[in-house]
């Protein structure tokens, strides 16, 4: 292979992760609405129980209601993802999903494995998520744009100082574990209000923010 085709092949893998990107972000915005909204609303089951119900939400109750709110999310990925892959006529299992999955996984699946080993100590369980979560989409970071990696960022550090602080700030009575009111509104602060400010930046930045994609075609091709 000569430089000129070794140049050509190299800018070509550039351009490749860079469109990439931007599609990842495109359609990671409207899941970020989406899941936002939904953190919400699980915030407002939880004030709805204590408040009108007269009963907080057990930590059943509570592992029930975020469980919905996770798999009513990727629901509404997998349909972004979906209308996506139709757009651009490219399959639903592309290279680039079968490799944001394998990113993602590990982080994953070690949340799934602890949910139910701390599933009645919310507090716990809720920094481990909001730990985790950032450090799958930190893992995506070699192919992500820069907004992915700076919300993981934003998250990965928010797990690690409440992790460190949450006995200080949430539990002033030592024989009195958070109420479930309390860890709701962390995952509504968080999972809520990190993602509906992730969405409504890419929004407002569009994509015209975007690094220029560099061409793969030289002034002697033209």
């Amino acid at each position: 292979m000569t430089d000129s085709d070794s140049a050509s092949s190299q800018l070509r893998v550039i351009r490749s992760l860079m469109e990439r990107a931007t599609v990842y972000r495109s359609l990671s915005a409207p899941t970020a609405l989406v899941g936002g909204l939904l953190s919400l609303g699980g915030f407002a089951t939880a004030y709805y129980a204590k408040h009108h119900r007269h009963q907080p939400l057990s930590p059943t109750e509570f592992l029930i209601v975020w469980l919905v709110i996770l798999a009513l999310t990727c629901m509404a990925n997998a349909i972004f993802l979906w209308r996506g892959s139709i757009q651009r006529d490219e399959p639903f299992f592309s290279s680039g999903m079968k490799c944001a999955l394998s990113s993602l996984a590990p982080a994953f699946f070690a949340a799934a494995v602890m949910t139910p080993l701390l599933m009645h100590r919310p507090i716990e369980l809720v920094l481990l998520w909001v730990t985790l979560y950032g450090m799958g989409l930190l893992a995506t970071q070699h192919f992500a744009p820069r907004s992915i990696v700076v919300l993981g960022l934003t998250f990965f550090l928010t797990g690690c100082g409440l992790l460190v602080s949450w006995k200080h700030f949430f539990m002033p009575n030592p024989h009195l574990e958070p109420s479930a009111l309390v860890v709701s509104g962390i995952m509504a602060a968080t999972f809520g209000g990190y993602h509906l400010a992730y969405a409504a930046a890419v929004w407002a930045l569009g994509e015209e923010r975007s690094e220029p994609v560099p061409s793969t075609t030289g002034p002697e091709n033209v």
